[in-house]
């Protein structure tokens, strides 16, 4: 019985240690820190660039892979809001029911130490939905949905410069 006891005890230790990695992996070792240039706005939407560089700075400093810095930094990430939308999505008999937030980004992400543009995109939309009529929304103003798509954002610029395999 004791035997069976030992080996059960060193097999779940194994299991345990063998589970125990980041899902936080950086493809790009050397960099460690990042410069958060201000998104240029080219929408009707004022103030959307101080909103959205708040938004990547407290993402990144959360995350940690990366620490922000505004000088000698290892890397930089440049954008440009192109456009801001808010438009009716669906409505039914009593009104109006959800609304579509999306934006246009213009993205590059670089490598100072090797010059090296590591990700670029030229047109990125992100959308996400909102009701302010419907209790069971997940989204319940603009707001709420315009930072469900800095999240998207940030999880698309992890997703190809940083989790890049």
């Amino acid at each position: 019985m004791y035997r069976y006891l030992m080996i059960v005890l060193i097999l779940s230790m194994l299991v345990v240690n063998s589970c125990s990695y980041s899902v936080y992996s950086n493809s790009l070792p050397h960099l460690k820190t990042i410069a958060i240039e201000r998104f240029e706005n080219k929408s009707d939407q004022f103030e959307l660039e101080e909103e959205l560089w708040n938004y990547l700075n407290s993402e990144y400093n959360s995350d940690g892979r990366l620490r922000v810095v505004s000088l000698a930094a290892d890397c930089a990430l440049e954008g440009v809001i192109m456009d801001y939308s808010r438009k009716i999505d669906t409505y039914n008999e009593s009104g109006i029911e959800e609304y579509n937030v999306k934006l246009l980004f213009r993205l590059s992400f670089k490598d100072l130490t090797t010059g090296e543009v590591i990700w670029e995109k030229d047109s990125l939309i992100l959308s996400e939905v909102y009701s302010d009529a419907d209790e069971m929304a997940e989204y319940q103003s603009e707001e709420e949905a315009r930072e469900a798509v800095y999240e998207k954002l940030f999880d698309e610029l992890m997703k190809n410069t940083l989790e890049q395999w």
